[in-house]
């Protein structure tokens, strides 16, 4: 059937893990400028972030009425399942004949769920650009065969029918996000919400993407765009630097690439053109990246261009389970490139995850240790998190039970802080014990906080920092401690500490 597809709004669904808040929807922009690309004037643009003013569905609600939208793309991340179910289902309560489109970690990874759905028309798995286009484009013509269209789930007499996965080139350059899709959100704004960087040098900070796609086995990540790596040339990520420091003032940025430093002489050839231009700029790199290949060439390079802190994904210190999720991390290796980054000066942090199926306390104390006596000035340790438990609870409870909230509660409960959750050799009150001893000594250590205070940027910043840290531990374990006499089944539901002090 033949669409009038004129006004299109986009909605990032959010909901917050720990302390942590929104950061710019990069991937919203990708697929708004694509839209704009495509059809030109002929589509009205909405975007919207719910994690900015924290906004709920009624607040959405609100947005329709000087906006009568004809498509509905909601962006979500695995846990926000609970809140794109409410959006989809007010949608059709407002406006049974809009199309209602997912994508993002969700759709990817959970889209035949999704679809059933009588709410939500489309799921768009994989690299969303390409698809949406086409689906726009689909439904704007009359008999558009839709499984021409890869990338896409959706419902064919009920059932749900999805199409090949969508193949993205090697070169991502065509993909960039046009000025006006930069125009649309207040970037600054941002700033005022604590991130996955935590250490904010400049005034505000603007994210951007090299490259997407990890070629590495790990068996707990989902890579929403997949196993290829794929990038932009080292000349295009110089430009969208170049443009967004002069358009807007920007001095910082946050490279958010699953791994920077797979293509070791892309990555030097970016630092390089950075420092060849002279741009009075700062990095950070919060997402994290390969600890066994990266080199001190490049360290020095990535000094040189303006990194003040990056991250390594170290995940756990026991070798069973390094080479059970198939991470097969050399640790000494790992503890001497953690010394070497943080001998330049650059503040170094490690990504940890506490939790893991048939873990041991003793192998969790293992890698609680490895963090404490590294060189690393910041560790988050996170719950490891099973992706296949969203798919889990969709087949066991969703499908007749729309209404069930306890059912995206249970989704949301896979977060990496969630507190009533573990799939180890000990109960979820223990975890919750043991990530709170493993912030306690790691960021309360006399030489890690005195190290610290003499790196970070804004001194104010890591005060505060340091004292969230200091309150939300100490609130972690009143809350034990009042319900300590609760059973080993049935455990503490309170606080655990998010901090990037």
């Amino acid at each position: 059937m033949k669409r009038q597809i004129s006004n299109v709004h986009l909605i990032r669904t959010f909901i917050p893990v720990g302390t942590g808040g929104p950061i710019p929807p990069l991937e919203m922009l990708y697929v708004a400028s694509q839209l704009r690309r495509t059809f030109a004037d002929t589509l009205q643009l909405r975007l919207t972030d719910t994690g900015v003013g924290n906004l709920s569905v009624e607040d959405i609600r609100d947005e329709w009425g000087g906006f009568a939208p004809d498509l509905i793309i909601l962006y979500a991340l695995s846990w926000e399942a609970g809140l794109v179910h409410a959006l989809a289902a007010v949608v059709k309560e407002l406006h049974p004949d809009t199309a209602v489109v997912v994508f993002g970690q969700l759709a990817t990874f959970s889209g035949q769920y999704l679809c059933e759905d009588p709410h939500i028309d489309f799921v768009v798995v994989g690299e969303p650009e390409l698809t949406v286009a086409e689906l726009v484009g689909a439904l704007r013509e009359e008999h558009k065969d839709l499984s021409s269209i890869n990338g896409l789930a959706y419902r064919v007499d009920g059932a749900v029918t999805m199409t090949a996965p969508r193949v993205y080139p090697d070169n991502i350059d065509a993909f960039e996000i046009i000025p006006e899709m930069w125009d649309a959100i207040d970037i600054r704004r941002y700033a005022q919400y604590e991130n996955w960087n935590g250490a904010i040098k400049e005034d505000f900070y603007i994210p951007i993407l090299t490259q997407r796609g990890c070629p590495f086995k790990c068996t707990f990540c989902r890579e929403t765009y997949g196993k290829k790596f794929h990038a932009r040339s080292p000349e295009h990520v110089l430009a969208e630097i170049k443009f967004l420091h002069e358009r807007y003032g920007a001095r910082e940025f946050h490279i958010y690439d699953p791994v920077f430093n797979y293509d070791q002489d892309r990555a030097k050839r970016i630092c390089q053109l950075i420092i060849d231009a002279g741009l009075p700029i700062s990095l950070a790199f919060p997402h994290g990246v390969r600890a066994d290949i990266m080199t001190e060439e490049l360290l020095t390079l990535m000094r040189r261009a303006g990194t003040y802190k990056l991250v390594y994904g170290i995940e756990s210190a026991s070798r069973r389970l390094q080479k059970a999720f198939r991470k097969n991390l050399n640790l000494e290796q790992v503890r001497e490139i953690i010394r070497v980054t943080a001998d330049k000066g650059i503040i170094t942090g490690g990504y940890f995850m506490l939790g893991h199926l048939s873990e041991t306390a003793g192998e969790i104390e293992e890698t609680i240790r490895f963090a404490v006596t590294s060189d690393l000035d910041v560790a988050s340790f996170f719950k490891a998190t099973d992706y296949d438990d969203v798919n889990k609870i969709y087949a066991s409870k969703f499908k007749d039970n729309l209404d069930d909230t306890d059912i995206f509660a249970g989704i949301r409960d896979i977060a990496y802080y969630a507190v009533n959750r573990s799939q180890a050799a000990v109960d979820a009150a223990e975890l919750n014990r043991l990530v709170l001893s493993a912030q306690r000594r790691f960021y309360f250590h006399p030489r890690r906080i005195w190290r610290g205070f003499g790196r970070y940027p804004s001194k104010r910043k890591y005060i505060k920092n340091l004292m969230t840290a200091a309150g939300l531990i100490l609130q972690g374990y009143i809350v034990q401690s009042l319900t300590a006499d609760t059973t080993a089944k049935k455990p503490a539901a309170g606080a655990v500490a998010h901090s990037h002090a």
